[in-house]
Protein backbone atom coordinates (compact mmCIF):
# COMPACT_ATOMS: atom_id res chain seq x y z
CA UNK A 1 0.00 0.00 0.00
CA UNK A 2 1.36 3.47 -0.86
CA UNK A 3 2.20 5.34 2.34
CA UNK A 4 2.56 9.09 2.86
CA UNK A 5 5.82 9.57 0.88
CA UNK A 6 4.49 7.58 -2.07
CA UNK A 7 1.17 9.45 -2.06
CA UNK A 8 3.06 12.76 -2.04
CA UNK A 9 5.17 11.60 -4.99
CA UNK A 10 2.07 10.60 -6.98
CA UNK A 11 0.34 13.87 -6.08
CA UNK A 12 3.29 15.93 -7.29
CA UNK A 13 3.47 13.94 -10.54
CA UNK A 14 -0.25 14.31 -11.20
CA UNK A 15 -0.08 18.04 -10.60
CA UNK A 16 2.71 18.38 -13.14
CA UNK A 17 0.61 16.68 -15.81
CA UNK A 18 -3.08 17.52 -15.40
CA UNK A 19 -3.29 20.87 -13.60
CA UNK A 20 -5.54 23.35 -15.45
CA UNK A 21 -6.89 20.70 -17.80
CA UNK A 22 -10.64 20.53 -18.42
CA UNK A 23 -12.41 17.18 -18.26
CA UNK A 24 -14.32 16.46 -21.47
CA UNK A 25 -15.51 12.99 -20.59
CA UNK A 26 -15.05 10.23 -18.04
CA UNK A 27 -15.29 6.47 -18.51
CA UNK A 28 -15.92 4.37 -15.41
CA UNK A 29 -15.04 0.70 -15.88
CA UNK A 30 -15.52 -0.30 -12.24
CA UNK A 31 -18.47 1.37 -10.55
CA UNK A 32 -17.55 0.39 -6.98
CA UNK A 33 -14.65 2.82 -7.21
CA UNK A 34 -17.19 5.66 -6.89
CA UNK A 35 -18.53 5.98 -3.35
CA UNK A 36 -21.94 7.36 -2.37
CA UNK A 37 -22.81 8.24 -5.96
CA UNK A 38 -23.85 6.56 -9.19
CA UNK A 39 -21.67 6.55 -12.29
CA UNK A 40 -23.99 9.08 -13.93
CA UNK A 41 -23.83 11.35 -10.89
CA UNK A 42 -20.04 11.13 -10.94
CA UNK A 43 -19.92 11.97 -14.64
CA UNK A 44 -22.28 14.93 -14.24
CA UNK A 45 -20.21 16.13 -11.29
CA UNK A 46 -16.88 16.36 -13.11
CA UNK A 47 -17.50 16.75 -16.85
CA UNK A 48 -16.67 20.27 -18.12
CA UNK A 49 -14.90 21.12 -14.86
CA UNK A 50 -11.30 22.30 -14.76
CA UNK A 51 -8.64 20.94 -12.41
CA UNK A 52 -7.55 23.91 -10.29
CA UNK A 53 -5.31 22.19 -7.76
CA UNK A 54 -4.07 18.79 -6.61
CA UNK A 55 -2.78 18.17 -3.10
CA UNK A 56 -2.77 15.46 -0.48
CA UNK A 57 -4.16 15.18 3.02
CA UNK A 58 -2.34 12.26 4.62
CA UNK A 59 -2.81 9.32 2.21
CA UNK A 60 -5.73 10.93 0.35
CA UNK A 61 -5.18 12.72 -2.97
CA UNK A 62 -7.46 15.74 -3.30
CA UNK A 63 -8.42 17.04 -6.74
CA UNK A 64 -9.84 20.57 -6.60
CA UNK A 65 -12.20 21.26 -9.49
CA UNK A 66 -13.88 24.43 -10.67
CA UNK A 67 -17.23 25.43 -9.16
CA UNK A 68 -16.12 24.46 -5.64
CA UNK A 69 -16.09 20.74 -6.41
CA UNK A 70 -13.72 18.27 -4.77
CA UNK A 71 -12.67 14.70 -5.54
CA UNK A 72 -11.18 12.79 -2.60
CA UNK A 73 -9.27 9.81 -3.95
CA UNK A 74 -7.41 6.98 -2.22
CA UNK A 75 -5.07 4.50 -3.92
CA UNK A 76 -5.51 1.83 -1.21
CA UNK A 77 -3.44 -1.28 -1.97
CA UNK A 78 -2.66 -1.19 -5.68
CA UNK A 79 -3.96 2.04 -7.21
CA UNK A 80 -1.82 3.59 -9.97
CA UNK A 81 -2.12 6.36 -12.55
CA UNK A 82 -0.97 6.48 -16.18
CA UNK A 83 -0.93 9.74 -18.14
CA UNK A 84 -1.00 9.85 -21.94
CA UNK A 85 -0.55 12.91 -24.16
CA UNK A 86 -2.82 11.36 -26.79
CA UNK A 87 -5.49 8.63 -26.89
CA UNK A 88 -4.13 5.31 -25.67
CA UNK A 89 -5.26 1.72 -25.21
CA UNK A 90 -6.53 0.68 -21.82
CA UNK A 91 -4.59 -1.72 -19.60
CA UNK A 92 -6.43 -4.81 -18.35
CA UNK A 93 -6.51 -3.23 -14.87
CA UNK A 94 -7.77 0.17 -16.03
CA UNK A 95 -10.81 1.09 -13.91
CA UNK A 96 -11.33 4.74 -14.84
CA UNK A 97 -10.32 7.10 -17.64
CA UNK A 98 -10.41 10.89 -17.57
CA UNK A 99 -10.49 12.40 -21.09
CA UNK A 100 -9.26 16.00 -21.28
CA UNK A 101 -10.05 18.76 -23.76
CA UNK A 102 -6.56 18.62 -25.29
CA UNK A 103 -6.92 14.90 -26.16
CA UNK A 104 -4.70 13.79 -23.27
CA UNK A 105 -5.91 11.07 -20.92
CA UNK A 106 -5.43 9.97 -17.33
CA UNK A 107 -6.01 6.27 -16.63
CA UNK A 108 -6.53 4.88 -13.15
CA UNK A 109 -5.40 1.25 -12.74
CA UNK A 110 -6.20 -0.97 -9.77
CA UNK A 111 -5.65 -4.73 -9.81
CA UNK A 112 -7.22 -5.21 -6.38
CA UNK A 113 -10.05 -2.71 -6.92
CA UNK A 114 -9.84 -1.28 -3.40
CA UNK A 115 -9.36 2.36 -4.46
CA UNK A 116 -12.03 4.95 -3.70
CA UNK A 117 -13.35 8.29 -4.95
CA UNK A 118 -15.67 10.51 -2.91
CA UNK A 119 -17.48 13.55 -4.34
CA UNK A 120 -17.50 16.58 -2.09
CA UNK A 121 -17.57 20.39 -2.13
CA UNK A 122 -15.27 23.01 -0.64
CA UNK A 123 -17.79 23.52 2.13
CA UNK A 124 -17.91 19.99 3.49
CA UNK A 125 -14.96 17.89 2.40
CA UNK A 126 -12.97 18.31 5.61
CA UNK A 127 -15.91 17.60 7.89
CA UNK A 128 -17.31 14.46 6.26
CA UNK A 129 -15.87 11.02 5.69
CA UNK A 130 -13.31 9.96 4.73
CA UNK A 131 -11.37 13.00 6.00
CA UNK A 132 -13.26 13.87 9.16
CA UNK A 133 -11.33 11.37 11.29
CA UNK A 134 -7.92 11.67 9.67
CA UNK A 135 -5.27 12.75 12.17
CA UNK A 136 -2.34 15.09 11.65
CA UNK A 137 0.89 13.85 10.09
CA UNK A 138 3.86 13.22 12.46
CA UNK A 139 5.31 16.72 12.02
CA UNK A 140 2.01 18.36 13.02
CA UNK A 141 0.77 16.07 15.77
CA UNK A 142 0.40 17.66 19.21
CA UNK A 143 2.73 15.48 21.29
CA UNK A 144 1.07 16.40 24.58
CA UNK A 145 -2.39 15.43 23.34
CA UNK A 146 -1.13 12.23 21.78
CA UNK A 147 0.74 11.28 24.95
CA UNK A 148 -2.48 11.56 26.95
CA UNK A 149 -3.83 8.77 24.76
CA UNK A 150 -0.71 6.63 24.50
CA UNK A 151 -0.07 6.72 28.24
CA UNK A 152 -3.40 4.95 28.78
CA UNK A 153 -3.05 2.42 25.99
CA UNK A 154 -1.74 -1.12 26.30
CA UNK A 155 -1.57 -1.76 22.55
CA UNK A 156 1.80 -2.28 20.89
CA UNK A 157 3.53 0.96 19.94
CA UNK A 158 3.69 -0.15 16.31
CA UNK A 159 -0.06 -0.73 16.24
CA UNK A 160 -0.61 2.69 17.75
CA UNK A 161 1.48 4.64 15.24
CA UNK A 162 -0.29 2.81 12.42
CA UNK A 163 -3.66 4.12 13.66
CA UNK A 164 -4.58 6.81 11.12
CA UNK A 165 -6.95 8.45 13.61
CA UNK A 166 -4.00 9.16 15.93
CA UNK A 167 -1.13 9.78 13.50
CA UNK A 168 -1.69 9.83 9.75
CA UNK A 169 0.58 8.75 6.93
CA UNK A 170 2.66 6.05 8.61
CA UNK A 171 2.27 2.61 7.08
CA UNK A 172 4.02 -0.69 7.67
CA UNK A 173 7.31 0.21 5.99
CA UNK A 174 7.86 3.48 7.83
CA UNK A 175 6.59 2.16 11.15
CA UNK A 176 9.37 -0.44 11.10
CA UNK A 177 11.99 2.09 10.02
CA UNK A 178 10.83 4.65 12.58
CA UNK A 179 10.92 2.26 15.51
CA UNK A 180 14.37 1.06 14.50
CA UNK A 181 15.67 4.63 14.34
CA UNK A 182 14.08 5.27 17.74
CA UNK A 183 15.47 2.02 19.23
CA UNK A 184 12.01 0.88 20.32
CA UNK A 185 10.82 -2.74 20.32
CA UNK A 186 7.69 -2.91 18.08
CA UNK A 187 5.63 -4.87 20.63
CA UNK A 188 6.37 -2.55 23.52
CA UNK A 189 3.18 -1.29 25.16
CA UNK A 190 2.37 2.29 24.21
CA UNK A 191 1.77 3.17 27.87
CA UNK A 192 5.43 2.40 28.58
CA UNK A 193 6.68 4.96 26.08
CA UNK A 194 7.77 8.23 27.69
CA UNK A 195 6.70 11.57 26.27
CA UNK A 196 10.31 12.26 25.27
CA UNK A 197 10.55 8.97 23.42
CA UNK A 198 7.16 9.56 21.78
CA UNK A 199 8.40 12.89 20.47
CA UNK A 200 11.52 11.15 19.14
CA UNK A 201 9.36 8.57 17.37
CA UNK A 202 7.30 11.28 15.66
CA UNK A 203 10.42 13.21 14.67
CA UNK A 204 12.05 10.13 13.20
CA UNK A 205 8.87 9.24 11.31
CA UNK A 206 8.81 12.70 9.76
CA UNK A 207 12.51 12.69 8.82
CA UNK A 208 12.44 9.19 7.36
CA UNK A 209 9.34 9.86 5.28
CA UNK A 210 10.79 13.17 4.05
CA UNK A 211 13.89 11.34 2.85
CA UNK A 212 11.73 8.72 1.16
CA UNK A 213 9.72 11.44 -0.59
CA UNK A 214 12.94 12.99 -1.89
CA UNK A 215 13.91 9.60 -3.34
CA UNK A 216 10.54 8.94 -4.96
CA UNK A 217 9.18 6.62 -2.27
CA UNK A 218 9.81 2.92 -1.68
CA UNK A 219 9.11 0.49 -4.51
CA UNK A 220 8.37 -2.74 -2.68
CA UNK A 221 6.12 -5.27 -4.38
CA UNK A 222 4.19 -3.16 -6.88
CA UNK A 223 4.37 0.55 -5.94
CA UNK A 224 5.21 2.96 -8.72
CA UNK A 225 4.41 6.60 -9.34
CA UNK A 226 2.90 8.09 -12.48
CA UNK A 227 3.83 6.21 -15.66
CA UNK A 228 5.72 3.38 -13.96
CA UNK A 229 8.28 5.59 -12.20
CA UNK A 230 9.82 3.56 -9.38
CA UNK A 231 11.08 4.91 -6.07
CA UNK A 232 14.57 4.41 -4.64
CA UNK A 233 14.18 4.56 -0.87
CA UNK A 234 13.86 0.77 -0.66
CA UNK A 235 17.62 0.72 -1.23
CA UNK A 236 18.14 2.51 2.08
CA UNK A 237 15.79 0.55 4.35
CA UNK A 238 17.43 -0.44 7.62
CA UNK A 239 15.14 -3.26 8.75
CA UNK A 240 11.99 -3.59 6.64
CA UNK A 241 12.19 -6.68 4.35
CA UNK A 242 15.73 -7.43 5.63
CA UNK A 243 14.99 -10.56 7.66
CA UNK A 244 18.14 -12.60 8.46
CA UNK A 245 20.39 -9.87 7.11
CA UNK A 246 22.89 -8.14 9.44
CA UNK A 247 21.86 -4.90 11.11
CA UNK A 248 23.77 -1.99 9.60
CA UNK A 249 24.49 -0.69 13.10
CA UNK A 250 25.45 -3.76 15.15
CA UNK A 251 25.52 -6.70 12.69
CA UNK A 252 22.84 -8.64 14.62
CA UNK A 253 20.54 -10.50 12.24
CA UNK A 254 17.23 -8.76 11.57
CA UNK A 255 14.19 -10.69 12.78
CA UNK A 256 10.62 -10.80 11.51
CA UNK A 257 7.58 -11.13 13.77
CA UNK A 258 3.87 -10.37 13.55
CA UNK A 259 2.38 -7.32 15.24
CA UNK A 260 -1.40 -7.27 15.02
CA UNK A 261 -1.17 -9.35 11.87
CA UNK A 262 1.42 -7.13 10.19
CA UNK A 263 4.82 -8.47 9.15
CA UNK A 264 7.29 -6.57 11.33
CA UNK A 265 11.07 -6.31 11.05
CA UNK A 266 13.40 -5.26 13.85
CA UNK A 267 16.90 -5.63 15.27
CA UNK A 268 16.87 -7.68 18.53
CA UNK A 269 19.95 -5.84 19.78
CA UNK A 270 19.17 -2.24 18.86
CA UNK A 271 15.49 -2.64 19.80
CA UNK A 272 15.67 -4.65 23.01
CA UNK A 273 12.40 -5.90 24.48
CA UNK A 274 13.17 -4.84 28.04
CA UNK A 275 14.77 -1.51 27.26
CA UNK A 276 13.69 1.27 29.62
CA UNK A 277 11.50 4.17 28.58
Amino acid sequence: MPELPEVRVVTKALKSKILNKTIDKVEVLQSKLIKEATVDEFSNFIVNETILDIFNIAKHIIIQLSNNKILITHLRMEGKYRFFESPSEKHKHTRLVYYFNDNSELHYLDSRMFGTIHLRTNNNYLNTKPLNKVAFTPDKVNVNKLYLKTSKSNVAIKTLILNQELVSGIGNIYADETLFASKVFPLKEASKISKTKLKEILTNAYLIMEKSFELGGSTIDSYESLNKQEGQFQNFLQVHTRVNKPCNICSTLIKKIKVNGRGTYYCPNCQKENKKR
